[in-house]
């Protein structure tokens, strides 16, 4: 562990409780939150009773509260029969939720990247006094490289993923099967140099208003449209011999995942992370 890792979240993030997040209550339906997740720049959403801090458990001797994500909408569709899957959207968004950690915004960017390790998911609550809470990101770690606060001396190939990649001419519902299987949030399209959908694009394909009329009128040909009808995204390239400090440094909004020169490898904010946390070569300069 790095003596400098103990650095506050209220010191890294100082502007932190300004920025605006939406949330949800337990009798929104997935449908609702699912349109929300697809149409804001929101990784996850918290479920609470309005005013009040959710009931949650311990694990590990994090405190966990439940939460809703892109790939929990996903998983939900997939696990359910193509004549039931309008029927469900209807239902609780807690029915599909996670569980996500909360930390206190005194606590250390140590305890954050354990947290995020306890879950495995790149977002925490960050408890107030009084709700609203603030939910802290691995986007928001990242930009610590961009700051010029965070350093990580290794190479990009020691940390560097393997790309999953999915035949443009399958189903819909095939890809997306394939992400819940392997449990990742973008595919990457063969013969599509670092192109790539992911979980938010398929929720903006899937919840939009002639989608979700295709849902409830023909529920078998929701999602039996190509992957090649998606809108894509391309992957940003850097050399195998950048360091994790110089991607983290070119993250931004646009350009957030990085593919290497050789096309099969992948650097994700996780990789660029906790990766290195998770090998005691992440600092925060003095």
């Amino acid at each position: 562990m790095s003596p400098t890792l103990e650095a506050p979240l209220s010191e890294l993030f100082p502007r932190l409780f300004g920025v605006s997040r939406p949330v949800m209550t337990p009798e929104v339906p997935v449908i609702v939150a699912a349109s929300v997740l697809a149409s804001h720049d929101a990784p996850i959403l918290p479920i609470t009773k309005a005013g009040e801090s959710p009931p949650g458990i311990e694990k590990k001797g994090v405190r966990l509260f439940r939460a809703i994500g892109g790939q929990q909408a996903i998983r939900l569709i997939v696990k359910t029969k193509p004549k039931d899957r309008y029927r469900v959207l209807w239902d609780s968004c807690i029915t599909t939720s996670m569980w996500l950690g909360a930390i206190e915004y005194d606590d250390t960017l140590e305890k954050l990247l354990r947290i995020f390790e306890v879950t495995g998911f790149g977002d925490a609550r960050v408890n107030a006094r009084a709700p609203p809470h603030a939910l802290v990101t691995l986007e928001d770690v990242v930009s610590l490289y961009r700051d010029g606060r965070l350093k990580c001396d290794l190479g990009v190939k020691e940390v560097a993923s393997k790309a999953i990649s999915v035949d443009p001419e399958n189903t819909l519902i095939e890809a997306m099967t394939t992400m819940c299987d392997k449990r990742v949030r973008r595919l990457f399209l063969k013969g599509k140099k670092d192109e790539f959908i992911s979980d938010r694009g398929i929720l903006a394909f899937l919840f939009s208003p002639k989608a979700l009329a295709t849902a409830r009128d023909e529920p078998e040909m929701w999602t039996s449209v190509k992957v090649s009808e998606l809108q894509s995204a391309t992957a940003g390239r850097v050399s195998p011999h950048s360091t994790v400090e110089e991607v983290g440094r070119i993250v931004d909004e646009r350009h957030s995942v990085f593919t290497l020169s050789d096309g099969a490898s992948l650097l994700s904010r996780w990789d660029l992370v906790m990766k290195p946390w998770k090998a005691n070569r992440l600092d925060l300069h003095s």
